[in-house]
């Protein structure tokens, strides 16, 4: 890279570090003070009491396990249902697959909060699930979403679908048109040509949904605080409730590196698989 390149880059990168850098390594720092006894400052000196609170109180093991099989259950259901949303937008033409993607990006720009408080009046007691469920009748008592783990998943598939539906829209529309037709006149059925053919060949945005609907469920705040209404602690509404209700900065930041690692460990396995698979077709 030459000089001129660099100078270019320079405010980008002192930007960056300012904005992203610094805060991590305050973070990562903070996490091994201590909170002084009987008081809201930090102790002088460095521990590892954080992360050891974190590893032998059952209660935060406990909460760290649900985050995580939480996120993959949202992750999976995510996948699930955007498959046959993906194939319809995939070969939709002209207006109605830019008004389609369109709709896809919605819940993206709008923020958490907005999708959230919806869902909020959908799962309620008196809202509109209930109410159809009941209509219908299936259940003549209204079932209880708010404050329970499958309500909060509910949010965050909600919450996140986008981000899975995009790289399988992307991986899909660039599938050669023929192969589905070919695999079909060999006498190959549906579920077979979905399994042997189309599968295999959208692998790579299949992983890239996963890694980024997981990694979002993991971090997510905003969903679990209100659709669990206090009940369902996970990573995210734990390290909040330790940076303002409890002010222990200290043990809020090691909660946070540790979430931080995590990240970095599902992005690392995503890419692991990604060049797995691209050497196995080479």
């Amino acid at each position: 890279m030459n000089k001129r390149a660099l100078l270019l880059l320079m405010p980008a990168l002192i930007l960056s570090g300012i904005v992203f850098l610094l805060p991590f390594l305050w973070l990562f720092v903070t996490s091994f003070r201590v909170q002084g006894e009987g008081s809201l400052l930090m102790a002088e000196g460095f521990s590892a009491a954080n992360y050891a609170r974190l590893v032998s109180d059952t209660y935060f093991a406990e909460v760290f396990f649900r985050t995580i099989w939480m996120s993959a259950a949202a992750t999976a259901i995510s996948l699930v249902i955007a498959l046959p949303m993906a194939r319809q937008i995939a070969v939709s033409a002209g207006r109605a697959k830019g008004l389609l993607l369109a709709l896809i990006l919605v819940p993206l720009v709008s923020g958490a909060l907005l999708p959230t408080l919806g869902m909020l009046h959908l799962l309620g007691p008196l809202g509109v699930i209930n109410s159809i469920l009941k209509d219908i009748g299936l259940i003549t008592r209204s079932v209880k979403f708010l404050g329970t783990v499958p309500g909060v998943i509910i949010g965050l598939v909600q919450a996140f679908l986008p981000l899975m539906l995009l790289p399988l829209v992307n991986a899909l529309s660039r599938l050669p048109k023929d192969v589905e037709a070919a695999a079909e006149t060999l006498g190959a059925p549906t579920f077979i040509v979905w399994r042997r053919v189309i599968l295999p060949l959208i692998a790579p945005g299949i992983i890239a949904g996963s890694v980024l609907v997981f990694c979002a469920s993991l971090t997510s705040f905003v969903t679990p605080q209100i659709l669990g209404q206090g009940k369902i602690a996970t990573f995210g509404t734990m390290a909040y409730q330790q940076a303002s209700l409890v002010l222990d900065w200290p043990f809020a930041s090691a909660i946070a590196v540790v979430m931080l690692l995590i990240l970095a460990l599902g992005l690392a396995i995503g890419s692991f698989a990604a060049k797995l698979l691209a050497r196995r077709r080479a």
